[in-house]
């Protein structure tokens, strides 16, 4: 129970859902509500409703409205509306039922006439991402990274904000800003198995296109994707980057081997989507 809890609290942390193939968000949602409906005595009611959000957010993106619908009635039922978490969902649902102009009057209107003068700090974050998420289509990329850093100074250590930071400037080839917000990240979630895979596949990028101190470089890429591994030992994208640099890096031959050997594990014993995809990097090995 502790790894799984640990495992979803990490790709809610982390968003990656948002980012995720449709099959994974399947199976995701499949795993998440299994594990929701058997009772976890060490998860915390903030851990629950971050979950719940989740799960939430898993529904819109599979199409199930209705299925979100009676997880956000259910929580208003137990917690009352007056939650941080609920006014995201609201604001998710007025997006789906009616636009986005709704969505974002609604919470500017909370946060003008109600958090800005309340003390609860996390609706006050979690209402002013949902805003700004909702207002990023319209905005340009400097735009989007200057309210992102306003918000990163008023919540340091939000790492959410960071993540999104991160890959705002991955986006724009500025990779040694996107390595540092990464690695404030890790500094809030050093478990963070996602994450360190995301700062080691930044640095990986960096070695290529700026050479200077290549293999050192790679060196930190390597150890941020073993240990990104170490976490999660089934990780596809680790095992498949640590083949990848040790097979350019000299006096790697066992850790070549052995991340061979994982993929091939993973080709042998995975779902059918992550089986092609490790059959394809061993391929090509």
């Amino acid at each position: 129970m502790e790894a799984l809890r640990k495992r979803f609290l990490t790709i809610y942390e982390t968003k990656f859902f948002s980012i995720a193939p449709p099959n994974e968000i399947v199976e995701l949602y499949n795993e998440l509500k299994a594990y929701l409906k058997v009772v976890d005595p060490a998860l915390s009611q903030t851990d629950y409703m971050s979950l719940m959000h989740m799960l939430f957010d898993l529904c819109i993106y599979n199409g199930k409205d209705i299925e979100a619908q009676v997880i956000y009635k259910t929580l208003e039922d137990r917690f009352g509306d007056n939650s941080p978490y609920l006014h995201v969902m609201q604001a998710t649902m007025m997006q789906v039922n009616e636009n986005d102009v709704t969505a974002e009057k609604y919470l500017q209107e909370l946060l003008d006439r109600v958090l800005e003068y309340d003390t609860d700090i996390l609706d006050y974050l979690l209402v002013s991402k949902k805003l700004l998420s909702i207002r990023k289509r319209s905005l340009s990329r400097e735009k989007y990274i200057s309210e992102l850093l306003n918000l990163s100074e008023k919540f340091p250590l939000d790492g959410e904000t960071w993540t999104a930071l991160a890959t705002e400037y991955l986006e724009a080839g500025q990779l040694d800003r996107a390595a540092f917000c990464l690695e404030e990240v890790l500094c809030i979630a050093p478990f963070n198995y996602i994450c360190f895979a995301q700062l080691g596949e930044v640095l990986y990028y960096k070695a290529l296109r700026d050479k200077k101190g290549k293999k050192d470089v790679l060196q930190d890429s390597l150890n941020n994707f073993l240990r990104s591994v170490e976490l999660s030992e089934t990780y596809l994208k680790g095992w498949a980057f640590v083949a990848k640099i040790t097979g350019i890096l000299d006096g790697k031959k066992a850790l070549h081997s052995l991340a061979k050997k994982k993929l091939e594990e993973i080709n042998q014993n995975s779902d059918s989507h992550d089986h092609m995809i490790a059959k394809i990097i061993l391929d090509k090995l």
